[in-house]
Protein backbone atom coordinates (compact mmCIF):
# COMPACT_ATOMS: atom_id res chain seq x y z
CA UNK A 1 0.00 0.00 0.00
CA UNK A 2 1.38 3.38 -1.03
CA UNK A 3 2.19 5.99 1.59
CA UNK A 4 -0.35 8.77 1.99
CA UNK A 5 0.65 11.98 0.21
CA UNK A 6 -0.02 13.96 3.36
CA UNK A 7 2.71 11.97 5.12
CA UNK A 8 5.10 12.54 2.22
CA UNK A 9 4.38 16.27 2.26
CA UNK A 10 4.91 16.36 6.00
CA UNK A 11 8.32 14.71 5.60
CA UNK A 12 9.34 17.11 2.82
CA UNK A 13 8.17 20.22 4.64
CA UNK A 14 9.69 19.15 7.97
CA UNK A 15 13.09 18.21 6.59
CA UNK A 16 13.46 21.17 4.24
CA UNK A 17 14.24 23.95 6.80
CA UNK A 18 16.95 21.86 8.47
CA UNK A 19 18.54 21.18 5.09
CA UNK A 20 18.90 24.92 4.49
CA UNK A 21 20.72 25.62 7.76
CA UNK A 22 24.50 25.90 7.31
CA UNK A 23 25.42 28.50 9.94
CA UNK A 24 28.71 27.57 11.59
CA UNK A 25 29.41 25.07 8.85
CA UNK A 26 32.88 23.74 8.16
CA UNK A 27 34.03 23.87 4.55
CA UNK A 28 35.01 20.59 2.95
CA UNK A 29 37.79 20.14 0.42
CA UNK A 30 35.32 18.49 -1.95
CA UNK A 31 33.86 21.93 -2.69
CA UNK A 32 37.29 23.12 -3.82
CA UNK A 33 37.77 20.40 -6.39
CA UNK A 34 38.77 21.98 -9.72
CA UNK A 35 36.02 19.95 -11.36
CA UNK A 36 33.31 20.85 -8.82
CA UNK A 37 31.22 22.87 -11.29
CA UNK A 38 31.46 20.07 -13.84
CA UNK A 39 30.53 17.53 -11.17
CA UNK A 40 27.37 19.49 -10.40
CA UNK A 41 26.45 19.82 -14.05
CA UNK A 42 27.11 16.38 -15.51
CA UNK A 43 24.13 14.18 -16.21
CA UNK A 44 25.34 11.34 -13.97
CA UNK A 45 24.12 11.00 -10.39
CA UNK A 46 26.78 11.80 -7.78
CA UNK A 47 26.93 8.95 -5.27
CA UNK A 48 28.44 10.12 -1.96
CA UNK A 49 29.60 7.26 0.21
CA UNK A 50 31.77 7.01 3.30
CA UNK A 51 31.87 5.92 6.90
CA UNK A 52 28.89 6.68 9.12
CA UNK A 53 28.94 10.20 10.67
CA UNK A 54 31.59 11.55 8.30
CA UNK A 55 29.34 14.41 7.20
CA UNK A 56 27.75 13.10 3.99
CA UNK A 57 24.35 14.62 4.71
CA UNK A 58 25.90 17.95 5.61
CA UNK A 59 27.99 17.90 2.45
CA UNK A 60 24.80 17.85 0.40
CA UNK A 61 23.66 20.99 2.21
CA UNK A 62 26.98 22.67 1.41
CA UNK A 63 26.71 21.64 -2.23
CA UNK A 64 23.24 23.19 -2.52
CA UNK A 65 24.45 26.37 -0.79
CA UNK A 66 27.41 26.60 -3.19
CA UNK A 67 25.04 26.27 -6.14
CA UNK A 68 22.75 28.95 -4.76
CA UNK A 69 25.67 31.35 -4.19
CA UNK A 70 26.52 30.97 -7.86
CA UNK A 71 22.97 32.13 -8.64
CA UNK A 72 22.45 29.60 -11.39
CA UNK A 73 19.52 27.67 -9.90
CA UNK A 74 16.01 28.49 -8.83
CA UNK A 75 15.49 29.05 -5.10
CA UNK A 76 12.85 26.34 -4.79
CA UNK A 77 14.33 23.91 -7.27
CA UNK A 78 15.50 21.30 -4.82
CA UNK A 79 14.07 18.35 -2.95
CA UNK A 80 15.93 16.84 0.01
CA UNK A 81 14.81 13.62 1.68
CA UNK A 82 16.47 11.60 4.43
CA UNK A 83 15.12 8.07 4.09
CA UNK A 84 16.05 7.18 7.67
CA UNK A 85 13.08 9.28 8.85
CA UNK A 86 10.78 7.00 10.84
CA UNK A 87 7.77 8.47 9.02
CA UNK A 88 9.09 6.77 5.88
CA UNK A 89 8.99 3.28 7.34
CA UNK A 90 7.25 1.20 4.69
CA UNK A 91 8.37 3.49 1.86
CA UNK A 92 8.66 1.46 -1.37
CA UNK A 93 10.00 2.08 -4.86
CA UNK A 94 6.43 2.76 -6.01
CA UNK A 95 6.30 5.73 -3.59
CA UNK A 96 9.00 7.70 -5.43
CA UNK A 97 6.63 9.13 -8.01
CA UNK A 98 4.10 10.27 -5.37
CA UNK A 99 7.06 11.79 -3.49
CA UNK A 100 7.96 13.93 -6.50
CA UNK A 101 4.32 14.83 -7.08
CA UNK A 102 4.01 15.92 -3.43
CA UNK A 103 7.10 18.12 -3.84
CA UNK A 104 5.71 19.83 -6.95
CA UNK A 105 2.39 20.40 -5.22
CA UNK A 106 4.10 22.02 -2.22
CA UNK A 107 6.55 24.43 -3.86
CA UNK A 108 6.50 26.81 -6.87
CA UNK A 109 9.23 25.09 -8.87
CA UNK A 110 10.55 26.60 -12.10
CA UNK A 111 10.34 23.55 -14.36
CA UNK A 112 12.38 25.31 -17.05
CA UNK A 113 15.45 25.04 -14.83
CA UNK A 114 17.22 21.97 -13.53
CA UNK A 115 15.81 20.42 -10.37
CA UNK A 116 18.27 19.19 -7.75
CA UNK A 117 17.43 16.07 -5.79
CA UNK A 118 19.31 15.21 -2.58
CA UNK A 119 18.51 11.71 -1.32
CA UNK A 120 20.10 10.67 1.97
CA UNK A 121 20.59 6.96 2.80
CA UNK A 122 18.51 5.99 -0.23
CA UNK A 123 19.87 2.42 -0.16
CA UNK A 124 17.28 1.71 2.54
CA UNK A 125 14.67 1.57 -0.24
CA UNK A 126 14.76 -1.61 -2.38
CA UNK A 127 14.58 -0.79 -6.08
CA UNK A 128 15.71 2.83 -5.69
CA UNK A 129 18.23 2.50 -8.53
CA UNK A 130 15.53 1.96 -11.18
CA UNK A 131 13.82 5.20 -10.22
CA UNK A 132 17.10 7.13 -10.30
CA UNK A 133 17.98 5.67 -13.68
CA UNK A 134 14.62 6.70 -15.10
CA UNK A 135 15.06 10.30 -13.91
CA UNK A 136 18.57 10.47 -15.36
CA UNK A 137 17.34 9.26 -18.74
CA UNK A 138 14.36 11.62 -18.56
CA UNK A 139 16.64 14.63 -18.00
CA UNK A 140 15.99 17.86 -16.13
CA UNK A 141 17.31 16.55 -12.81
CA UNK A 142 20.67 16.60 -11.05
CA UNK A 143 20.79 13.90 -8.39
CA UNK A 144 22.97 13.52 -5.30
CA UNK A 145 22.79 10.31 -3.28
CA UNK A 146 24.40 9.28 0.01
CA UNK A 147 24.95 5.85 1.48
CA UNK A 148 27.07 4.27 4.20
CA UNK A 149 27.54 0.83 2.67
CA UNK A 150 29.97 0.37 -0.20
CA UNK A 151 28.95 -3.11 -1.33
CA UNK A 152 25.23 -2.43 -1.48
CA UNK A 153 25.70 0.67 -3.56
CA UNK A 154 28.32 -0.83 -5.84
CA UNK A 155 26.23 -3.90 -6.64
CA UNK A 156 23.25 -1.77 -7.52
CA UNK A 157 25.32 0.69 -9.49
CA UNK A 158 26.93 -2.14 -11.42
CA UNK A 159 23.58 -3.52 -12.50
CA UNK A 160 21.42 -0.45 -13.04
CA UNK A 161 23.48 2.75 -12.97
CA UNK A 162 26.48 1.73 -15.07
CA UNK A 163 27.73 4.85 -16.83
CA UNK A 164 25.11 6.97 -15.06
CA UNK A 165 26.84 7.67 -11.76
CA UNK A 166 29.96 9.34 -10.40
CA UNK A 167 31.33 7.98 -7.09
CA UNK A 168 32.53 10.38 -4.39
CA UNK A 169 33.96 9.02 -1.13
CA UNK A 170 33.81 11.36 1.87
CA UNK A 171 36.25 10.81 4.73
CA UNK A 172 36.29 12.40 8.19
CA UNK A 173 37.95 15.81 8.21
CA UNK A 174 41.48 16.11 6.89
CA UNK A 175 44.07 17.99 8.92
CA UNK A 176 43.79 20.88 6.46
CA UNK A 177 40.03 21.09 7.03
CA UNK A 178 40.63 20.80 10.78
CA UNK A 179 43.06 23.76 10.77
CA UNK A 180 40.76 25.91 8.64
CA UNK A 181 37.94 25.25 11.09
CA UNK A 182 40.12 26.12 14.08
CA UNK A 183 41.52 29.30 12.55
CA UNK A 184 38.46 30.34 10.57
CA UNK A 185 40.56 31.13 7.51
CA UNK A 186 42.65 29.64 4.75
CA UNK A 187 46.29 28.87 5.46
CA UNK A 188 49.03 31.08 4.09
CA UNK A 189 52.53 30.02 3.10
CA UNK A 190 54.09 32.17 5.81
CA UNK A 191 52.18 30.18 8.46
CA UNK A 192 54.71 27.37 7.96
CA UNK A 193 57.64 29.63 8.79
CA UNK A 194 56.44 32.04 11.50
CA UNK A 195 57.58 30.55 14.80
CA UNK A 196 54.33 31.17 16.70
CA UNK A 197 52.17 29.84 13.88
CA UNK A 198 54.41 26.83 13.38
CA UNK A 199 54.17 25.96 17.06
CA UNK A 200 50.39 26.36 16.94
CA UNK A 201 50.16 24.10 13.90
CA UNK A 202 52.16 21.41 15.68
CA UNK A 203 49.85 21.70 18.70
CA UNK A 204 46.79 21.42 16.47
CA UNK A 205 48.29 18.37 14.79
CA UNK A 206 48.77 16.72 18.16
CA UNK A 207 45.10 17.39 18.91
CA UNK A 208 44.08 16.04 15.51
CA UNK A 209 46.12 12.85 16.02
CA UNK A 210 44.37 12.28 19.33
CA UNK A 211 40.73 13.01 18.49
CA UNK A 212 40.62 12.48 14.73
CA UNK A 213 38.37 14.25 12.26
CA UNK A 214 34.78 13.15 12.79
CA UNK A 215 32.76 16.41 12.62
CA UNK A 216 30.74 15.98 15.82
CA UNK A 217 33.84 15.00 17.82
CA UNK A 218 35.57 18.14 16.57
CA UNK A 219 32.62 20.36 17.45
CA UNK A 220 32.12 18.95 20.93
CA UNK A 221 35.73 18.10 21.75
CA UNK A 222 34.50 14.84 23.29
CA UNK A 223 36.20 11.74 21.88
CA UNK A 224 34.12 9.11 23.78
CA UNK A 225 31.32 9.78 21.24
CA UNK A 226 33.36 7.51 19.01
CA UNK A 227 32.41 4.53 21.16
CA UNK A 228 28.82 4.99 19.99
CA UNK A 229 29.95 5.41 16.36
CA UNK A 230 31.95 2.22 16.70
CA UNK A 231 28.91 0.32 18.03
CA UNK A 232 26.65 1.72 15.31
CA UNK A 233 29.03 0.77 12.51
CA UNK A 234 29.46 -2.78 13.78
CA UNK A 235 25.81 -3.35 14.68
CA UNK A 236 23.72 -1.30 12.24
CA UNK A 237 25.98 -1.42 9.19
CA UNK A 238 27.16 -5.01 9.54
CA UNK A 239 25.30 -7.19 12.08
CA UNK A 240 21.82 -6.09 11.01
CA UNK A 241 22.54 -5.68 7.30
CA UNK A 242 24.39 -8.96 6.86
CA UNK A 243 22.47 -10.87 9.53
CA UNK A 244 25.58 -11.77 11.51
CA UNK A 245 24.79 -14.29 14.26
CA UNK A 246 28.00 -13.95 16.26
CA UNK A 247 28.27 -10.24 16.98
CA UNK A 248 30.85 -10.75 19.74
CA UNK A 249 33.23 -12.48 17.33
CA UNK A 250 32.83 -9.71 14.76
CA UNK A 251 33.42 -7.02 17.38
CA UNK A 252 36.52 -8.81 18.67
CA UNK A 253 37.91 -9.16 15.15
CA UNK A 254 37.27 -5.48 14.38
CA UNK A 255 38.95 -4.36 17.61
CA UNK A 256 41.93 -6.62 16.88
CA UNK A 257 42.39 -5.17 13.40
CA UNK A 258 42.14 -1.60 14.65
CA UNK A 259 44.71 -2.34 17.36
CA UNK A 260 47.09 -3.70 14.69
CA UNK A 261 47.01 -0.99 12.04
CA UNK A 262 49.98 -1.04 9.71
CA UNK A 263 50.79 -4.70 10.35
CA UNK A 264 50.78 -7.16 7.44
CA UNK A 265 48.86 -10.27 8.49
CA UNK A 266 47.56 -13.28 6.61
CA UNK A 267 44.01 -14.55 7.08
CA UNK A 268 45.44 -17.60 8.84
CA UNK A 269 47.27 -15.46 11.38
CA UNK A 270 44.24 -13.26 12.00
CA UNK A 271 42.08 -16.34 12.57
CA UNK A 272 44.64 -17.75 15.01
CA UNK A 273 45.04 -14.49 16.95
CA UNK A 274 41.28 -13.97 17.26
CA UNK A 275 40.55 -17.67 17.92
CA UNK A 276 38.16 -17.88 14.99
CA UNK A 277 37.88 -21.36 13.52
CA UNK A 278 36.81 -20.47 9.99
CA UNK A 279 39.16 -18.54 7.69
CA UNK A 280 36.21 -17.90 5.36
CA UNK A 281 34.35 -16.23 8.23
CA UNK A 282 37.39 -14.04 8.88
CA UNK A 283 37.51 -13.11 5.19
CA UNK A 284 33.80 -12.25 5.13
CA UNK A 285 34.00 -10.17 8.31
CA UNK A 286 36.99 -8.22 6.99
CA UNK A 287 35.10 -7.58 3.76
CA UNK A 288 32.15 -6.19 5.73
CA UNK A 289 34.46 -3.94 7.78
CA UNK A 290 35.97 -2.61 4.57
CA UNK A 291 32.57 -2.11 2.95
CA UNK A 292 31.46 0.15 5.80
CA UNK A 293 34.64 2.23 5.31
CA UNK A 294 35.76 1.46 8.85
CA UNK A 295 38.94 -0.25 7.63
CA UNK A 296 41.08 0.03 4.52
CA UNK A 297 43.37 -2.72 3.29
CA UNK A 298 46.60 -2.02 1.43
CA UNK A 299 48.05 -4.84 -0.69
CA UNK A 300 51.74 -5.50 -1.15
CA UNK A 301 52.99 -3.87 -4.34
CA UNK A 302 53.98 -6.24 -7.11
CA UNK A 303 54.11 -6.28 -10.89
CA UNK A 304 51.99 -9.42 -10.64
CA UNK A 305 48.34 -8.90 -9.71
CA UNK A 306 48.22 -12.56 -8.65
CA UNK A 307 51.01 -12.01 -6.15
CA UNK A 308 49.26 -8.91 -4.82
CA UNK A 309 46.18 -11.02 -4.14
CA UNK A 310 48.03 -13.79 -2.29
CA UNK A 311 50.33 -11.59 -0.20
CA UNK A 312 49.02 -10.40 3.18
CA UNK A 313 47.45 -6.95 3.33
CA UNK A 314 47.96 -4.16 5.84
CA UNK A 315 44.91 -2.71 7.57
CA UNK A 316 44.33 0.95 8.48
CA UNK A 317 41.38 2.52 10.27
CA UNK A 318 39.41 5.41 8.78
CA UNK A 319 40.11 7.75 11.71
CA UNK A 320 42.84 7.87 14.37
CA UNK A 321 40.32 9.00 16.98
CA UNK A 322 38.68 5.59 16.61
CA UNK A 323 42.09 3.93 16.97
CA UNK A 324 42.79 5.82 20.19
CA UNK A 325 39.32 5.11 21.54
CA UNK A 326 39.04 1.42 20.64
CA UNK A 327 42.62 0.13 20.84
CA UNK A 328 44.90 0.06 23.87
CA UNK A 329 47.45 2.73 22.95
CA UNK A 330 50.72 3.95 24.40
CA UNK A 331 53.33 6.51 23.34
CA UNK A 332 55.02 3.69 21.42
CA UNK A 333 52.02 3.66 19.08
CA UNK A 334 52.46 7.26 17.94
CA UNK A 335 54.37 6.14 14.85
CA UNK A 336 51.40 3.98 13.84
CA UNK A 337 49.07 6.94 14.26
CA UNK A 338 51.22 9.03 11.92
CA UNK A 339 51.34 6.18 9.41
CA UNK A 340 47.56 5.79 9.55
CA UNK A 341 47.00 9.51 8.98
CA UNK A 342 49.27 9.47 5.93
CA UNK A 343 47.48 6.42 4.52
CA UNK A 344 44.06 8.03 4.91
CA UNK A 345 45.28 11.25 3.32
CA UNK A 346 46.67 9.39 0.31
CA UNK A 347 43.33 7.64 -0.15
CA UNK A 348 41.52 10.94 0.32
CA UNK A 349 43.62 12.38 -2.49
CA UNK A 350 42.41 9.50 -4.65
CA UNK A 351 45.75 7.76 -5.17
CA UNK A 352 46.27 4.03 -5.58
CA UNK A 353 48.31 3.01 -2.53
CA UNK A 354 50.33 -0.11 -1.68
CA UNK A 355 53.16 -1.13 0.65
CA UNK A 356 56.48 -2.64 -0.49
CA UNK A 357 58.56 -5.41 1.04
CA UNK A 358 61.34 -7.69 -0.12
CA UNK A 359 61.29 -9.85 3.00
CA UNK A 360 64.16 -7.96 4.63
CA UNK A 361 63.18 -4.33 4.27
CA UNK A 362 59.84 -2.56 4.00
CA UNK A 363 58.56 0.74 2.63
CA UNK A 364 55.31 2.01 4.10
CA UNK A 365 53.67 3.41 0.98
CA UNK A 366 54.00 3.06 -2.77
CA UNK A 367 51.89 5.69 -4.49
CA UNK A 368 50.80 4.63 -7.95
CA UNK A 369 49.36 6.52 -10.89
CA UNK A 370 48.27 4.86 -14.14
CA UNK A 371 49.79 1.52 -13.07
CA UNK A 372 53.22 3.08 -12.48
CA UNK A 373 54.90 3.76 -9.11
CA UNK A 374 55.01 7.53 -8.66
CA UNK A 375 56.40 8.01 -5.16
CA UNK A 376 57.79 6.03 -2.22
CA UNK A 377 56.95 7.25 1.29
CA UNK A 378 58.34 6.14 4.62
CA UNK A 379 56.66 7.28 7.85
CA UNK A 380 58.32 7.32 11.26
CA UNK A 381 57.92 9.42 14.40
CA UNK A 382 61.63 10.22 14.48
CA UNK A 383 64.71 9.51 12.39
CA UNK A 384 68.04 9.08 14.18
CA UNK A 385 70.90 6.63 14.47
CA UNK A 386 68.68 4.02 16.15
CA UNK A 387 66.39 3.58 13.15
CA UNK A 388 67.92 5.46 10.23
CA UNK A 389 69.40 2.39 8.54
CA UNK A 390 66.12 0.47 8.75
CA UNK A 391 64.01 3.31 7.38
CA UNK A 392 66.45 4.19 4.59
CA UNK A 393 66.96 0.56 3.56
CA UNK A 394 63.23 0.13 3.05
CA UNK A 395 62.86 3.39 1.16
CA UNK A 396 65.93 2.91 -1.02
CA UNK A 397 65.04 -0.72 -1.71
CA UNK A 398 61.68 0.29 -3.14
CA UNK A 399 63.17 3.23 -5.05
CA UNK A 400 65.90 1.08 -6.61
CA UNK A 401 63.47 -1.64 -7.66
CA UNK A 402 61.27 0.84 -9.53
CA UNK A 403 63.97 3.29 -10.66
CA UNK A 404 62.78 6.33 -8.71
CA UNK A 405 65.34 9.01 -7.88
CA UNK A 406 63.48 10.80 -5.10
CA UNK A 407 62.02 9.44 -1.87
CA UNK A 408 60.08 10.98 0.99
CA UNK A 409 60.36 10.37 4.73
CA UNK A 410 57.65 11.89 6.91
CA UNK A 411 58.43 12.42 10.61
CA UNK A 412 56.91 14.23 13.56
CA UNK A 413 58.96 17.43 13.23
CA UNK A 414 62.15 17.08 11.18
CA UNK A 415 62.90 18.88 7.91
CA UNK A 416 65.95 17.92 5.86
CA UNK A 417 67.23 16.90 2.44
CA UNK A 418 70.25 14.81 1.49
CA UNK A 419 71.56 12.30 -1.03
CA UNK A 420 72.05 8.61 -0.40
CA UNK A 421 73.37 6.17 -3.01
CA UNK A 422 72.75 8.76 -5.68
CA UNK A 423 69.10 9.21 -4.61
CA UNK A 424 67.55 12.35 -3.18
CA UNK A 425 65.87 11.89 0.20
CA UNK A 426 63.44 14.55 1.40
CA UNK A 427 62.40 14.65 5.06
CA UNK A 428 59.30 16.62 6.09
CA UNK A 429 57.05 16.91 9.15
CA UNK A 430 53.84 14.96 8.57
CA UNK A 431 51.71 17.96 9.49
CA UNK A 432 53.37 20.14 6.85
CA UNK A 433 52.96 17.50 4.14
CA UNK A 434 49.28 17.18 5.03
CA UNK A 435 48.74 20.90 4.50
CA UNK A 436 50.44 21.01 1.11
CA UNK A 437 48.41 20.73 -2.07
Amino acid sequence: MALNKDILKQVIATQRPAFLVIEGSIDRDVLKRPDFDILCDIREAVVITGVRRSGKSYLMRLIWHALRVRGIVGENNFLSVNFEDEKLIGFKATDFDPLLESFFELYPVDRREKIYLFFDEIQNIPGWEKFIRRLIEQGGYKIFITGSNATLLSKELATSLTGRSFPLVLYPFSFGEFVRWKWGRELKKEDYYQDDRRVELMQLFSEYCDQGGFPEVMLQGFRPILQEYWKDIVYRDIVVRYRIRHEAGLRELAAFMIANIGVAMSLERIAKMTRMKSIMTVKNYLSHLQNTYLLFFLPKYSHSVKRQIYNPDKAYVVDTGLYNEVAFTTSANEGRVLENIVCTELLRRNWSVFYWSNGKSECDFVVQKKSMPLQMIQVTKFLDQTNEDRELNGLLGAMNEYNLNEGLILTADRSDMFEKEGKQIIIKPVWQWLLEE
